[in-house]
């Protein structure tokens, strides 16, 4: 190693050292003039030997801006992020836990400790680093769970955030592959500072810390991101190769000698009363933290106990949050009226004066049905106090009677619906439109079609929506697959060019080739999310297969219960849907089968159903191994099932199994019959 090499590699250890020690533990080791100093001699020595500049090193924060115009491209995530099930009550903690037990009681975990790991849920945005041989190689945003944005050039602006995972001695291998996932945050202090720099500057205000940091992420010029203070404090991982940990606890020791800001709000117990306390101590002290936060965040410690529950359709079973109480304001309610939504959900909508709460203008909140509008007695004119429910969404939650107007009246429910006059239906506490063209439940079915996690028709958001409604050209949903036929007159609308005609129809080109969880989740069935797609997708296969699938099929899909498959069957029945297919089909629509999903293999014909712990691989990894084979799983045990795979301390399943005569193979017998098939 030359004398120059050896330098570089010394002054950049320094100023990682320093940076570490500055943003990630509070107490710095060298002075600022002191950093500058070191970072303008290593400039200077990159410089003169340009051989010895590397990607990670800390002059390479903040890379060129992007051209103006540009989009940030798109990636996969190894592994997907899921969502995390929010609850507000200590009794649904409890239940959540009590679930958790009880589902590994049936796998023969009879007398479990449940160990809980605790920390913050910080209110900022996630985001997905994924490191190769211990080198930043790219950062995601969470996106749709499945694929993110590609932001790295931002988040390497991020002063605590490594580009290289430290080592603790010349021996300490980082691991092969590892997705590292945090919230990138903007702490009060750092986002007062830049609401004092706006204001002096006669800037617009920035609203609150967290919409800060989404919209710095997005920047086009990392260089204005790098001015923004954020940081990035981590929670968990994702795909990972060569990484050694048994539990949440020793995985977060690890994180944090690779160099990353771990929370210091941090607990590990063993019983739910002890989750409940510390998030009653956290919220008691929230506003002594110098970050947002919105609740905690509660998951199993022990990551075969994780491996073991699994999860549903939407959630990990293992992990939960436990959110705070929402933050309140007072205000008036102007008026009351019915809105449509996309699925024909009839909902009533308060419209407010206006009101600041928590850094957000607050004009409309919900009233969620007609029976809880006529439960709270919530009436036009009536003082009212709405919160922020997950600090997100506003809802009336109480009446000041005492000024209420003596001639004020409640508000009914409509007869029929107020955008098209169609017959309304009645399911539980929701009324809905049935009828498939009314305008706005077509327009909101138009932008959901159209939107990024469904087929990514970006030039069709809701102004050129309403424009094409309003130009008789969207009359239906099959409308939107042959608006690349109507150039003419698309062009003689305000807005609309050469250019931008012909990007529609190259976003309709593709739009015609779907990917078929897109697609289903893209049709608006309700109930239908994007998991529920996915997960369709992957055990069906086919848009075919499932639209022939029978409501007991539907169910062995992971995730799905009768109600779901209720209203999948029922979408499908319609002769609208029937016709709409049609006529996509027509216009040229040919929606991709599931590669994964093929019924094709050795295995086809066969339905497994794993229960137990497996020593050799996780349940998830065996369940992809029979399914890439043509098999299909299911997770309960029913007559259809053709093979139990009973691994260690397996339970009430397979007590169920052997009463119905099913084949009960051992992981012995698993492993044999796959590696003789492979």
């Amino acid at each position: 190693m030359s004398k120059a090499s050896k330098e570089a590699e010394k002054l950049r250890a320094k100023l990682e050292q320093a940076s570490h020690l500055y943003y990630n533990e509070g107490r710095p080791e060298i002075s600022d003039e002191e950093y500058d100093r070191l970072f303008r001699e290593l400039q200077e020595l990159e410089a003169a030997n340009p051989d010895l500049l590397r990607e990670d090193s800390p002059t390479q924060r903040v890379g060129a801006p992007l051209p103006k115009g540009s989009n940030f491209k798109k990636a996969a995530h190894l592994l997907p992020m899921l969502s995390i099930e929010s609850l507000t009550s200590d009794d649904e903690v409890r239940e959540f836990g009590q679930r958790a037990g009880r589902m590994l009681e049936e796998e023969g975990e009879s007398s479990i400790d449940l160990g809980w790991a605790l920390e913050p849920k910080f209110d900022g945005v996630s985001a997905n680093l994924l490191y190769e041989d211990g080198i930043l190689v790219r950062g995601l945003s969470r996106g749709d769970g499945a694929q993110g944005e590609d932001i790295t050039q931002s988040l390497k602006t991020i002063r605590n955030l490594p580009l290289h995972l430290h080592r603790s001695s010349e021996t300490d291998q980082p691991p092969k592959i590892i997705e590292v996932r945090g919230e990138v945050m903007l702490s009060r202090k750092a986002f007062a500072r830049l609401q004092t720099e706006s204001e002096t500057r006669g800037e617009t205000q920035f609203r609150n810390p967290r919409n800060t940091v989404a919209g710095s992420l997005k920047l086009l010029d990392p260089r204005i991101v790098a001015k923004r203070g954020l940081e990035f404090i981590f929670w968990g991982i994702g795909q990972s190769e060569g990484l050694q940990a048994a539990t949440h606890e020793e995985l977060r020791k690890r994180i944090q000698g690779f160099g990353f800001k771990v929370s210091s709000q941090f607990a590990v117990v063993n019983s739910l009363e002890e989750v409940i306390a510390f998030h009653d101590e956290l919220e008691a002290r929230r506003a002594e933290i110098d970050y947002d936060m919105d609740g905690i965040v509660a998951k199993l410690n022990d990551f075969e106990l994780q491996r073991r529950l699994g999860r549903t359709a939407r959630n990990p079973r293992w992990i939960l949050a436990h959110k705070f109480a929402p933050q309140r304001a007072t205000t008036r309610v102007d008026s009351i009226v019915a809105q449509v939504g996309r699925t024909g959900t009839i909902t009533p909508v308060a419209n407010l004066e206006a009101v600041e709460l928590a850094g957000v203008t607050v004009r409309r909140a919900t009233l969620h049905n007609w029976d809880l509008l006529k439960e709270r007695d919530v009436r036009a004119g009536d003082q009212v106090e709405i919160e922020r429910a997950g600090d997100v969404i506003p809802a009336v939650i109480a009446v000041d009677l005492n000024k209420r107007s003596k001639q004020s009246q409640p508000t009914d429910p409509p007869d029929s619906c107020p955008s098209c006059d169609g017959e309304l239906e009645k399911e539980g506490a929701f009324l809905y439109c049935v009828n498939l063209e009314c305008p706005d439940q077509l327009k909101g079915h138009v932008v959901h079609i159209a939107s990024r996690r469904a087929l990514e028709i970006i030039r069709l958001g809701p102004k050129y929506v309403d424009q094409l409604m309003d130009a008789g050209l969207i009359k239906s949903l099959e409308d939107v697959f042959t608006l690349d036929q109507r150039r003419d007159e698309i062009l003689a609308l305000d807005r609309w060019a050469e250019r931008s005609f012909d990007n529609l129809v190259k976003e309709l080109e593709k739009a015609k080739q779907p990917e078929l969880p897109r697609f289903l989740y893209g049709l608006g069935i309700r109930h239908v999310g994007e998991q529920t797609a996915k997960d369709l997708a992957e055990t069906l296969g086919s848009l075919a297969a499932i639209r022939e699938a029978s409501s007991e099929q539907l169910i062995e899909v992971e995730g799905i219960g009768e109600e779901v498959a209720k209203s999948i069957r029922s979408f499908f029945d319609r002769k609208q849907t029937e016709r709409f297919l049609e006529k996509i089909h027509a216009a040229g629509m040919r929606v991709k089968t599931a590669g994964k999903s093929s019924t094709s293999g050795p295995l086809s014909g066969r339905i497994f159903c794993f229960t137990g712990g497996m020593n050799s691989m996780s349940r998830d990894e065996a369940k992809i191994l029979v399914e890439g084979m043509g098999a299909k799983t299911s997770n309960s045990i029913t007559k259809k099932v053709t093979d139990v795979v009973a691994g260690s301390k397996a339970g009430s399943k397979l007590e169920k199994a052997k009463k119905l005569g099913l084949q009960v193979l051992s992981e012995e017998d698993y492993l044999s019959l796959v590696e003789g098939l492979q």
